[in-house]
């Protein structure tokens, strides 16, 4: 009897607790994947980015993941066919990811799901579909500044490019004791202007098949960025399509040589040095030899000879022999100087330590051969990016300050209360205002009668230089070319700053001809929101722009010249996925096959590398 007695007593309890058990499990499939609760119990909702207006870059919104208990499932079949259409899947992957899991008690089909679709979903009443809440992050702009912005992954703290990564603390972390809510992060970027510079750089960049495209627009009085863009670029919403040459941000990683818009900084150093007298006049027969050189000055494919020019006509007309005369007057010592004071070959820090900012290369004056203070008047011989020579040649327009260039703006708590505010910095630039306004005269001559003409803004003064600067390695030129043209307006009193940039484009394109008709058309469209910079307002909505993926053709090979050993190694895990050798670091300078050859029996890529120098 009385172990009958115990036998009934383990047996009752046995049945209470797997009725425990099933009345645990009915109320989680009800009310923990059923009803949409969020599982994740004081989690802090990463906080938005948003515009120096207040337009919405990125926000996190609730959404829905849709799971499968396959033990539940009656009809797969059905199911399958019933979800396909409202998951944007095929029924037939559903059907395999059924089949693959049915071992499983639960797992997770689709995340990232739309609520409008999740909730259409739960109304059917599918047997064994399960809906978990969650958030993702979205971006309304489309690719809009999305090199710049990054990307969030499925999970809300796995930011994995960008300033989304760059800031990743600040964004997910509580500003305040108690809240729930990440701050706010505003940038000193303007969306009106950074969607009028995405449409005109991607529409030349679209037609002049250059490998990449750069542009900028900074307060060259404040060092804050107003617009910042780059091509390839790519739409965080789908960053999952994307690879990582076309989320580069080449305003910060781009190392190149300047070419000629760097003359304007030799103006300034003559000026400053009181080298010339401003009526006296350098003699250009088209070309000048030194050190077993030879440089030219050419236009359309031929050389041209300017015959007596004076340093205004100089920079007027972008003349390379008349340059490298006048600075020969300037011993290598005190250029090298002037240009170190100018922080070239020093990153900008414009974002935190990580954000893939490069440092451009200048070479320490132990390592100057008799030739370097020939090329470096013309841009060559040294590297930059396009944030460098824009803070650096900003120095002119600003009264002889180096401004820290900033993206940040401020960061608030979700009750608007102000949490870090971001202040202007700068230090002194070896210019003094009075040269730095003599060379921004020189500099309107260019957009009036030299080579900018095409920058040229209606009711606007504005002054600028053109560059189509020789791409290199250490194993000579390589015939391909980077078009530029950097302006400053107004040209009386330059509040603003902008450089374009195009990377190899096709047939004959120069900066003139290519970059500044791009200025031009941007500061037209945008001048208005420029000078209303200070203005809060939020624009509404502004049209999601597509996003633009590098040309390249899976079936020929790409010209890998110029590339650095990552970006090179980036396209060819991409596209080709075909065994790759490298031989030295740094930059491409030499690839076999040769580009162009078609990838059908490659058996391996040989990269030639080395630094820059």
């Amino acid at each position: 009897m009385q172990s009958g007695r115990k036998r009934l007593i383990l047996l009752a309890a046995v049945v209470t607790v797997g009725f425990v058990i099933i009345l645990a499990r009915a109320f989680y499939l009800a009310f923990g994947r059923g009803d949409g609760q969020d599982g994740a119990q004081g989690e802090i909702l990463r906080g938005p980015i948003v515009d120096r207006r207040g337009f919405t870059l990125a926000l996190t919104e609730e959404a829905s993941a849709i799971g499968i208990a396959p033990g539940e499932v009656s009809d797969a079949e059905f199911v399958a066919e019933t979800l396909a259409r409202r998951l944007q899947m095929s029924p037939e992957e559903i059907l395999q990811r059924i089949y693959v899991n049915k071992e499983r008690s639960f797992f997770l089909l689709k995340r990232q799901v739309d609520d409008l679709a999740a909730d259409q979903i739960v109304e059917l009443h599918l047997p064994g579909v399960h809906r978990q809440r969650e958030h993702r992050r979205v971006y309304p702009g489309g690719s809009l500044a999305s090199n710049l912005l990054g990307f969030v992954g499925r999970d809300q703290e796995a930011a994995l490019a960008g300033i989304e990564r760059d800031y990743n603390l600040t964004l997910t972390a509580a500003a305040r004791s108690g809240d729930t809510r990440a701050p706010t992060l505003r940038l000193t970027i303007d969306a009106l202007v950074q969607h009028r510079l995405e449409i005109e750089l991607a529409e030349a960049f679209e037609r002049s098949g250059a490998k990449r495209a750069a542009g900028l627009i900074m307060n060259v009085q404040t060092g804050e960025i107003l617009a910042m863009a780059s091509m390839p670029n790519f739409d965080p919403n789908e960053y999952y399509k994307s690879n990582a040459y076309q989320r580069g941000n080449w305003n910060i990683r781009l190392n190149y040589e300047p070419g000629s818009t760097v003359k304007a900084l030799m103006a300034g150093i003559l000026l400053s040095e009181r080298a010339v007298r401003p009526e006296e006049r350098f003699f250009c027969p088209g070309e000048i030899k030194f050190y077993n050189s030879v440089v030219r000055c050419r236009a359309g494919g031929r050389m041209i000879a300017h015959g007596n020019l004076t340093l205004r006509e100089i920079i007027q007309h972008s003349c390379n022999v008349g340059i490298i005369k006048a600075m020969q007057r300037i011993r290598p010592e005190r250029l090298y100087r002037y240009l170190t004071q100018l922080d070239l070959g020093v990153k900008t820090g414009i974002l935190p330590s990580g954000s893939g900012e490069t440092s451009g290369y200048f070479p320490d004056y132990a390592n100057w051969t008799p030739s370097t203070s020939y090329y470096m008047p013309i841009g060559q011989g040294f590297s930059v990016t396009p944030i460098q020579l824009l803070r650096a040649m900003s120095s002119l327009a600003n009264g002889g300050r180096l401004v820290q260039p900033r993206l940040l703006s401020s960061i608030s708590a979700p009750d608007g209360s102000m949490v870090e505010r971001s202040e202007p910095e700068s230090t002194s630039a070896p210019f003094s205002a009075e040269v730095g306004r003599a060379v921004i005269d020189m500099m309107r001559g260019v957009v009036r009668n030299g080579t900018g003409r095409a920058a040229a803004v209606p009711g606007l003064d504005v002054a600028g230089k053109t560059g189509t600067g020789e791409k290199s390695s250490s194993q000579g030129y390589l015939d391909t070319y980077v078009a530029s043209f950097i302006g400053f307006f107004p040209a009386n009193a330059p509040r603003f700053g902008a450089l374009i940039l195009f990377d190899e484009p096709r047939g004959q394109d120069s900066g003139g001809s290519l970059a500044a008709p791009v200025f031009a058309r941007v500061i037209a469209q945008s001048r208005e929101a420029l000078e209303q910079a200070d203005r809060v307002y939020s624009p509404g909505s502004l049209r999601p722009l597509p996003a633009h993926p590098p040309r390249i053709n899976p079936d020929i090979l790409y010209d890998l010249r110029g590339l650095s050993a990552r970006d090179a190694l980036n396209i060819i895990s991409s596209y080709y996925r075909i065994p790759v050798e490298v031989h030295g670091s740094g930059y491409v300078y030499g690839q076999s096959p040769a580009p162009g050859v078609r990838i059908r029996g490659i058996q391996k890529i040989v990269l030639y590398l080395q630094e820059l120098h």
